[in-house]
């Protein structure tokens, strides 16, 4: 329970990480395919995608894209196969009255794959989560199902997240928050109730779960940020965020039916100097995980991105550290995922660029490098492997598609 410094280490710390370069020696060479634009409709904007993978070969890329449904936002989705585009790209939502926004994805090892999004009116009027399956050739699996509860007409779900096992079972979580009667009344939203929820289904997409709340109000006011893994045997691990003087990050374990594996516990020690937000989370086969996130001063000054190691439920291995220092551009919006040899893969942002870099088992790092194009800004990285030393990168550009955003993605190799 460990990850930013105490007090007394902070000031050594700072100038530690501001002053010296960690980067490593070694620089990631391009694997079998350059950038390449996976949007194909390029009016208006494509924005905020996330990719997955089955570590072999097969991936797929999920963005928002506005208007092309017939209404607001959409889901729409591309197939990747060998670091190269597979097929048109497809929308994924069937309902399609006001916006469906925040994809989430996962991928089985045969290819198939699940998406989940939050729909604006689609149940309660706060918002709902819902799921489409696809077989790994891209032809949907069934219809699109709802998620999360429908028994509330205050409630509101986002932020989903997703995590998929080999086997295609998987999980999705989200934030909620229900603004009761008297706060309504008051116009007093720091009176809701706000918590995170969680639901398991099974490969054949029948739910394993009920909607199921994992955080508690009394230990928990104001939860947000889910991320989610899973391993090999259908075991969970869950992040999230908390508001206390500064931002906590908590995590808690589960089986594959969600009973408690652990009690929640904190990733980071606060600090007066230092705060953390926007975590990520990726798990081994072998239940391993590792934890990344953003952390700044007080005074906003970033220190980088921290990642801390387990080898099991609140079983660190070693002490947080940061893969490169900010001057290398891994500063913000951080994506993670965890090669089974405990390679760690990582892409974040700084200055409207995007970058990569490995931290190897064994410490050593490699990268950053810079795989967005510098003569356009570049947000909202996205990484999964896609190979043996190979990941699959998306972000989203402005302006490079010749109008407004854009996604773009590229695999990459590293050894």
């Amino acid at each position: 329970m460990i990850g930013l410094p105490t007090n007394r280490l902070a000031a050594a710390l700072l100038a530690t990480l501001l002053g010296a370069c960690g980067s490593g020696s070694g620089e990631p060479t391009v694997g079998s395919s350059d950038a390449m634009l996976v949007n194909l409709t390029t009016v208006h904007d494509q924005q905020r995608p996330v990719v997955a993978s089955n570590g072999n070969g097969r991936g797929v890329v999920v963005w928002e894209s506005f208007g092309q449904d017939g209404s607001h936002l959409g889901i729409f989705a591309r197939r990747i196969v060998d670091g190269a585009a597979a097929g048109p790209e497809f929308q994924v939502n069937t309902y399609t009255a006001s916006r469906q926004s925040f994809p989430a994805v996962g991928m089985d090892a045969d290819g198939d794959f699940v998406i989940a999004w939050r729909s604006s009116l689609q149940g309660s009027p706060g918002g709902t989560i819902f799921a489409q399956r696809f077989a790994a050739d891209g032809t949907r699996l069934g219809e699109e199902f709802r998620v999360g509860p429908d028994d509330s007409a205050r409630d509101s779900q986002s932020e989903p997240q997703m995590a998929m096992g080999a086997d295609g079972s998987f999980v999705i979580a989200w934030s909620n928050r229900e603004v009761g009667a008297l706060a309504e009344a008051l116009g007093q939203n720091q009176l809701e109730d706000r918590w995170i929820e969680a639901r398991v289904y099974n490969a054949d997409g029948s739910a394993r779960t009920a909607p199921t709340r994992v955080t508690a109000q009394a230990t928990d006011r104001f939860p947000r940020a889910p991320r989610v893994a899973m391993d090999a045997q259908g075991n969970i691990v869950l992040v999230w965020a908390t508001a206390a003087a500064g931002t906590v990050l908590r995590a808690q374990h589960f089986g594959p039916d969600l009973l408690p594996l652990s009690e929640p516990y904190d990733i980071n020690e606060l600090s007066a100097e230092v705060d953390a937000d926007l975590a990520s989370v990726a798990m081994a086969p072998s239940g391993a995980f590792a934890i990344a996130w953003e952390a700044f001063t007080f005074g906003n000054r970033p220190l980088g991105i921290f990642v801390r190691r387990y080898d099991g439920p609140q079983r660190p291995v070693g002490p947080a550290q940061v893969i490169a220092p900010p001057s290398s551009g891994l500063v913000e919006r951080n994506a993670i995922d965890l090669a089974p040899s405990g390679d760690l893969l990582l892409v974040a942002q700084s200055d409207d660029r995007v970058r990569f870099a490995v931290q190897r088992a064994d410490g050593s790092v490699f990268g950053p490098l810079l795989v967005s194009d510098a003569a356009f800004p570049s947000l909202f990285g996205s990484v999964a492997r896609s190979g043996d030393g190979r990941a699959l990168i998306a972000w989203q550009s402005f302006g490079a598609d010749g109008d407004g955003r854009g996604v773009h993605a590229r695999e990459l190799s590293w050894r």
